[in-house]
């Protein structure tokens, strides 16, 4: 990096505090190198060299250079966008009133796709200027800055990092499928592209898995499931996604194998209630919890009961019993959420109607195993695991909080075995915990009845501006789906708005360029 003398760190200081970072500052004897962590990977030369020309490297300092882009542009676009950043009058007006003659030098360009339904070649032109002391003779160089990437290093926007996030985890489109398809338009994205991008993202933004678990440790009720999955370079032939969810939250966590230790050993001082399965692991690591059993899990066993053997007969009072249990809990809980009874009255009434239904049912489950369960071994599984499970069924009717069932669990995993079927494995460990903080996010934000495309983008506009690679809590915090709300996404589609209204057909705009070529040859 050059070495700056004191007079320049003056008038650097004096220029910058002028601009109020809206531009980047360089003085001539300033290197590429100066240049902050995410300067824009783009090559500006002028006709003598790598480095921008200056007006004192002409001729009388009077002659005019034009400056150039050596990069590649981007293909397989529908549309061009461009959008012009400059030093507003105000700005020249106080340079050039303490001191500084401002001239026009150029501009730079950085080219990146974006997508709203088609694709876009957008270009930032960030105008140039060059400031000469008119006392000392000292220039320069000033660029105005352009709006931050999320990944400034690449090819694409944040609305197209939120686009492709989204297709990939809610509409399960692999990425050498979608690469395929932007291959068919001519876009030079290819699958390794979109994987350095996905693990780039959550390289800059894990943490917000600690604050994820700080959400699943602070509350009351807590449901979990888990699913299985497939890593490519994990030792184990079968790997597990668990899933902690609330009604406000849904935190998905990769781990190797189904053993509760590294899940569950997190929670060993949780005191709320737990909505599982009769996995043993939950028994074993969950000491301070009031576990819950599901009703659907007691009920789904008798049903199968059903289905093998063809008759209800036998069956059909225990599912009365649960169909009974599910009809006044209904109803109830609809008052509850009109606000037409407390939490207290609620727990009292269903109470009142339930736990005799639950006795009955307790009772004939006893006479049940003494005859012998009829020698039949489907209703025996049946029996046996409701007796198994009877003190955590009574544990769910011990807070109006509690839902009957994990079925909001089922329901969450279910989007991760849609995924399996389309791109089968996680090609490594890094990768699938990636993937599992993009379903909490997005499972997230669609609890607050976000958009999940417009949150990611917005998750990824407002941390552009963050000078660390890795973002911090600080500014994760905000930006987590329950701390968003409908008008923060407008900056999202103001930005939809803007390129819908500015964007030129592809060759509308080489036609253009073509003209403007021809009027300066």
């Amino acid at each position: 990096m050059a070495i700056i003398q004191a007079n320049e760190v003056t008038k650097l200081g004096l220029i910058i505090s002028l601009l109020d970072g809206t531009a980047d500052v360089r003085c001539e004897q300033s290197t590429v190198a100066d240049l902050d962590l995410f300067a824009e990977d783009q090559q500006i030369t002028g006709q003598d060299g790598d480095r921008p020309l200056l007006a004192a490297d002409t001729e009388e300092g009077k002659g005019k250079k034009s400056i150039q882009n050596t990069k590649n542009g981007l293909t397989g676009c529908t549309h061009v966008v461009e959008k012009v950043y400059a030093l507003t009058e105000e700005q020249i007006r106080m340079l050039e009133d303490s001191g500084m003659q401002v001239r026009g030098l150029g501009e730079d360009v950085s080219e990146f796709y974006q997508s709203i339904n088609v694709m876009i070649r957008f270009k930032a032109k960030m105008l140039k200027y060059s400031l000469r002391d008119k006392v000392t003779g000292e220039e320069s160089i000033v660029t105005a800055k352009s709006v931050a990437r999320f990944l400034p290093k690449t090819k694409v926007g944040d609305l197209f990092l939120g686009d492709f996030f989204h297709k990939k985890y809610a509409m399960h489109v692999p990425f050498n499928r979608y690469s395929q398809a932007l291959r068919l338009d001519g876009c030079n994205i290819s699958r390794q592209d979109l994987d350095r991008y996905h693990m780039q993202v959550y390289e800059r933004i894990w943490k917000m898995e600690e604050l994820l678990e700080e959400k699943a440790r602070a509350s009351e009720v807590l449901y979990i499931d888990e699913v299985p999955t497939v890593t490519q370079k994990s030792p184990k032939k079968k790997n597990y996604i668990w899933v902690f969810n609330t009604d406000e939250f849904a935190w998905y966590r990769y781990l190797e194998g189904r053993a509760g230790a590294d899940p569950l050993g997190h929670f060993k001082d949780y005191t709320g209630f737990c909505m599982t399965d009769a996995y043993a692991a939950y028994p074993a690591y969950l000491h301070a919890a009031t576990l819950c059993a599901c009703l659907t899990h007691c009920r789904r066993r008798y049903v199968d009961y059903r289905r093998i053997t063809g008759s209800e007969a036998a069956v059909k009072f225990p599912l009365d019993c649960f169909g009974k249990i599910y009809h006044e809990d209904g109803i109830l809980r609809d008052r509850l959420k009109a606000g037409e009874m407390t939490e207290e009255q609620f727990l009292e009434d269903r109470n009142a109607i339930c736990l005799p239904i639950l006795k009955d049912l307790k009772q004939w489950c006893d006479n049940c195993a003494l005859t012998g369960y009829g020698r039949s071994v489907p209703l025996k599984r049946a029996v046996t695991y409701t007796l198994n499970n009877r003190e955590k069924i009574e544990n769910t009717f011990l807070s109006a909080k509690t839902d009957l069932d994990n079925n909001r669990s089922e329901r969450l995993v279910k989007v991760i075995k849609l995924g399996s079927k389309n791109w089968i494995t996680h090609g490594s460990e890094e990768g699938a915990r990636a993937t599992a903080l993009m379903y909490s996010l997005m499972e997230t934000a669609k609890m607050h009845d976000l958009n999940p495309r417009d949150y990611l983008s917005y998750l990824f506009m407002k941390g552009a501006v963050s000078a660390s690679w890795e973002l911090g809590r600080e500014i994760l915090e905000p930006l987590m789906p329950w701390n968003v709300n409908q008008e923060d996404l407008s900056i999202v589609t103001g930005e939809y708005q803007f390129i819908a209204n500015n964007m030129i057909p592809i060759e509308e705009y080489e036609a253009r360029m073509a003209e403007i070529q021809a009027q300066k040859g």
